[in-house]
């Protein structure tokens, strides 16, 4: 049980497939080889997973580690991102009394079918004991429909609530134009043509009984992105159902950011629906904060 060295927490060419109190037992993409770091991606042990369980285990009772929470939330990050860009939400959730995890997997390797296999194994690997919330952060709201509309006995994994966060539930036309290119094929993997418009708008959606919050606040890098699109006036752009269609409960900011999750507006909002099912609350929302935020119900 002797450190070895540092790691960068293997964002590109491993994926996570078991967590306890930020320790992570991950896989690598190419040799299957497993490996334990620590919460301060120092690595602790390689080999098997059973291996590095074990391992875990002598961790926990030598530094006494805290008895984990019944109820767990879930973070995925967004196409081409890391865990470490969801980090300011996991913080957020810090005072919730649930087991936290910002989940790493490897997006620009792997498609969307392939990483709701490893969602469905690394579920099944926590053991959870309580209700399972699960927080998408852009396309990963894809990985989480494709998880749920595959198996037909989703329930057990005890969802209680599935919050959303600037989603592309009906795709992305720049994927689409993007995925065009066989050299960004390449560089950016199977996912980029799976979050085009045609894949995303195809893949059936969301259990009707499961609770879904969809939180939008505009990205000041959307208007590039905008500006960029205009360009191509002979592409035959699809008209896809609104984002807003996927969800019955649906906040909308009207203010940009460069990164929503930072904004304590939004944090506040993420929180109160994991625990209420609803964005806003009296008692922890100040008049100022609901001024700025436009809330509605939208009818399925």
């Amino acid at each position: 049980m002797k450190c070895t060295f540092f790691t960068f927490g293997g964002n590109f060419m491993w994926e996570d497939i078991y967590n306890y109190k930020d320790w992570v037992i991950q896989r690598n993409l190419v040799s299957q080889k497993c490996r334990l770091l620590d919460p301060l991606n120092i690595r602790r042990h390689s080999g098997s997973f059973e291996q590095c369980k074990e391992t875990l285990l002598k961790y926990i009772e030598a530094y006494e580690l805290d008895d984990l929470y019944d109820d767990t939330v879930i973070i995925l990050h967004g196409f081409g991102r890391s865990k470490k860009s969801v980090k300011p939400l996991a913080d957020a959730f810090k005072d919730l009394k649930m087991n936290v995890i910002c989940l790493g997997y490897p997006s620009l390797r792997r498609g969307i079918a392939y990483h709701a296999t490893m969602l469905s194994i690394f579920i099944k690997n926590l053991d959870i004991k309580g209700k399972l919330y699960i927080v998408n952060v852009g396309a990963s709201c894809l990985i989480t429909r494709r998880l749920l509309t595959k198996s037909n006995n989703y329930r057990h994994y005890n969802i209680a609530r599935i919050l959303d966060i600037n989603p592309l539930n009906s795709g992305s036309d720049l994927a689409e134009i993007l995925a065009k290119y066989s050299f960004l094929n390449f560089f950016m993997g199977p996912m980029l043509h799976d979050i085009s418009t045609p894949k995303a708008t195809a893949m059936p959606r969301l259990p009707h009984d499961i609770e879904h919050g969809i939180v939008f606040a505009p990205i000041s890098a959307h208007d590039i992105a905008k500006k960029m699109l205009a360009r191509f006036d002979s592409f035959p752009f699809s008209t896809p159902p609104s984002e807003e269609t996927y969800a019955t409960t649906v906040m909308t900011i009207s203010q940009s950011y460069r990164d929503p999750l930072k904004s304590e507006e939004i944090k506040e909002a993420c929180r109160n629906f994991i625990r209420f099912g609803r964005f806003s609350n009296n008692e922890t929302l100040t008049d100022e904060s609901l001024a700025s935020m436009k809330i509605k119900r939208v009818q399925e």
